[in-house]
């Protein structure tokens, strides 16, 4: 190997995107070496990579994985590189690059995929002076057979692999392999050209997955006609690789896939099924050694196969976003402690390289779903708050104008409406970031893109006039008064830009703010029937009552009859369930909230399920993103945590009619904060540990007690702080 040399002034400016001759072919997969030696030296303590692919790669380095699943789906702005440093697996003497590539294309593109009009991988690492070129040895494999069209949502498909056509790849991974399948890499255009475009860094981190196969101890059942079938039991819900050894006699047929490939539409869509990935592989004669580069999502994996296959070892690598739970939860109740690892574990199995409504069947974000997810994130997985920003960048980069869609990136962006003002509202997508992270530079650049957004709605007498977009959609479930639930969405969007307007000294938008909220506020008055709110006779709606509670609308002496309301009327979905729960919450009787909460979980936390699905009764998908704000309404209503001006300003204020014995960790933007909260009739002790830079206050209100004590505001110290009451 020659020595260091410096790094071109240019990305990528000694590459080549390479591939097979043919990179124009969909659905193909391609496997690439670069061998190099060291002889007797010593490696290098760096050796830096860049990389990047049109659809995804798997890299092996000396056989161990280094990357799994590298390079980000494209989106209609271009695509990105991958950075990683490979030094800690090169070795004395020769060492041996393989890339296996894959190339979706058009076909394949899905939901969350622009694809470009031609495969390629680039790589470049200066510290070894290595670059994407004809150096490299390419093979296409004929193995990969015609892949299998399903209907899911996402991008690629199904595998399928027949090894009776693979050749001699079994050592590939072995820097002494030598075939004459592979031929030199077809160099294709130089860095940057006009098909793949201008590569921008990773703004995530690259996946984190299962450094070797993790081997299952599988449940066998045997059928006399269909063979043997193998189930491993995952820890939980999961995105996994799959792997197997088995032998055979050569043409039998192994099909692998989850108890989730198979996913139930929901909510009037219930008799549709969604086809996700599978693998369908066909056994060559004796020893078949098999990983299935192709993440899938489920509880559970299932391996199928003849009685005349013999299993030597089934099992997977997980996949998944590279972070740790930053928040631990624990009350007196296991109920709400099922819930919450449940929750957790929802939230991270959704997310990616975005945060994805359901990974089991769509994998795409959409504005709604990810507004209420946000929060969770920012409270459960902190190291992990790039991913919202990246949202946040990819809904104002994909924008039409003023327009602000949802499903991207990718190729169908979709105007949703109510799902634009739950993303503006003050529980939104910004207000999340807001409070959680602060960022006014980022505001002040994007204030008045914000507030055009508004302005595509006309105002009416009677409040604002509902906007069709490309899909009118408010929640799944019944008797939904569309137009009391976006007008309040209007109202609260309103509320939350005038009030980010005030804290950057932008007044442009104050008076037509002020104009529309009175307007809304009149209208919302007007539907008031000595019950609740309802824009039509007898039809009362949870979500609309609870959302005009949320903006603040109903006066004190109507206070305890919507309370009534929303305790005994249940027609959200878990997508707008949140907002009941903090409406309660707001109206004073998080004892009604959590009633209710647990009762509508009841299901869900007495369910074998690992994760939290669309519906209470368990229709559609088993994990979706949105049922993250349990999470949320543990910590923030039933603990009583409030977080806000990028973590620079936390109220504590727990509330003794709902939650009797708690105890709260959490890492967030200005530091850590450790709450232990215990009730007892005669004495409350709470001690909080404040590790954060922000202006921390525990808030003491008798009616959260229960019984007649002082109410107060106590300023807390850094470091632990212990009261009894």
């Amino acid at each position: 190997m020659s020595a260091k040399i410096e790094e071109p002034t240019v990305l990528f400016g000694k590459s080549k995107w390479i591939w097979a001759a043919d990179a124009t072919k969909k659905n193909s997969n391609v496997i690439m070496r670069r061998t190099f030696s060291f002889g007797a030296e010593k490696p290098p303590a760096r050796a830096f990579c860049r990389a990047a692919c049109d659809t995804h790669y798997y890299m092996y380095v000396n056989g161990n994985a280094v990357v799994w699943q590298g390079g980000f789906n494209r989106s209609a702005h271009g695509a990105y590189y991958d950075e990683f440093d490979i030094a800690k697996f090169l070795v004395k003497g020769d060492n041996v690059i393989v890339i296996y590539c894959q190339y979706f294309g058009a076909e394949g593109a899905g939901r969350d995929l622009v694809p470009s009009a031609r495969a390629g991988f680039i790589f470049e690492c200066n510290d070894l002076n290595i670059y994407s070129d004809e150096t490299f040895a390419v093979y296409e494999s004929v193995a990969y057979k015609a892949a299998r069209r399903g209907n899911c949502c996402y991008a690629g498909f199904g595998m399928q692999y027949d090894a009776s056509l693979e050749g001699q790849i079994q050592n590939v991974l072995d820097p002494m392999f030598n075939s004459s399948l592979f031929v030199k890499a077809t160099e294709h255009a130089a860095y940057p050209d006009e098909v793949m475009g201008v590569l921008t860094p990773r703004p995530l981190p690259l996946e984190r997955f299962s450094a070797q196969p993790v081997i299952g101890k599988p449940k066998k059942t045997t059928d006399q006609f269909d063979g043997d079938t193998y189930t491993i039991t995952l820890p939980r819900e999961m995105r996994v690789t799959p792997y197997f050894e088995v032998t055979a006699n050569g043409q039998e047929r192994i099909t692998v896939k989850t108890d989730r490939t198979d996913c139930q539409g929901c909510f009037g869509d219930e008799s549709s099924v969604y086809s996700a990935h599978s693998v369908e592989y066909i056994t060559k004669p004796t020893v078949n050694v098999f990983e299935c580069l192709l993440p899938m999502t489920g509880q559970s994996l299932i391996f199928t196969m003849p009685h005349t296959v013999k299993v030597m070892k089934l099992g997977y690598r997980e996949i998944g976003y590279d972070a740790a739970p930053t928040c631990e939860f624990r009350s007196e109740s296991e109920r709400l402690n099922t819930l919450f690892d449940k929750a957790t574990d929802t939230l991270y199995c959704s997310m990616g390289s975005t945060l994805m409504d359901s990974p089991e069947r769509e994998r795409t974000m959409w504005l709604g779903d990810a507004s209420i997810a946000a929060r969770a994130l920012y409270l459960s997985y902190y190291d992990a708050a790039a991913l919202v920003k990246k949202v946040i960048d990819d809904v104002l980069a994909y924008a039409d104008g003023d327009l602000l869609y949802s499903c991207v990136p990718g190729n169908v962006p979709v105007d949703i409406p109510s799902h634009g003002l739950l993303c503006m509202s003050e529980y939104g997508l910004f207000a999340q970031y807001r409070n959680f992270v602060g960022d006014a530079a980022f505001f002040r650049n994007n204030y008045t893109r914000l507030c055009d957004y508004l302005m595509l709605w006309e105002m009416t007498e009677h409040g604002v006039a509902p906007r069709d977009g490309n899909r009118r959609w408010f929640d799944n479930l019944y008797n939904i008064d569309e137009l009391l639930i976006e007008n309040a969405l209007y109202y609260s969007a309103c509320a939350f830009l005038k009030a980010l307007g005030a804290e950057l000294g932008e007044r442009d938008y104050d008076e037509t703010f002020d104009d529309r909220m009175t307007n809304i506020a009149e209208f919302i008055e007007s539907t008031w029937d000595g019950i609740g709110y309802a824009s039509s006779a007898d039809r009362y709606d949870d979500r609309a009552n609870a959302l005009i509670a949320l903006c603040g609308l109903v006066p004190d002496d109507r206070k305890a009859a919507v309370a009534r309301l929303l305790a005994a009327t249940q027609n959200a979905s878990p997508y707008m369930e949140w907002a009941v729960i903090e409406a309660l919450g707001k109206l004073g009787r998080r004892d009604l909230a959590l009633r209710r909460f647990e009762s509508r979980y009841a299901l869900a936390a007495e369910s074998d399920g690992k994760a939290l699905g669309e519906d209470f009764a368990g229709y559609g998908t088993k994990c979706q993103s949105y049922q993250a704000a349990v999470v949320s309404e543990l910590v923030q209503i039933f603990a009583g945590i409030e977080v806000k001006d990028g973590a620079r300003r936390i109220k504590i204020a727990p509330d003794f009619t709902a939650l009797k014995d708690f105890r709260l960790s959490l890492k967030l933007a200005t530091g850590e904060l450790d709450v232990r909260a215990k009730f007892s009739p005669t004495r409350v002790d709470i001690v909080v540990d404040n590790r954060t830079s922000g202006a921390v206050e525990l808030d003491i209100l008798p009616e959260c007690v229960g019984r007649g004590v002082e109410r107060r505001t106590i300023s807390l110290n850094k470091g632990k702080n212990k009261f009894s009451v």
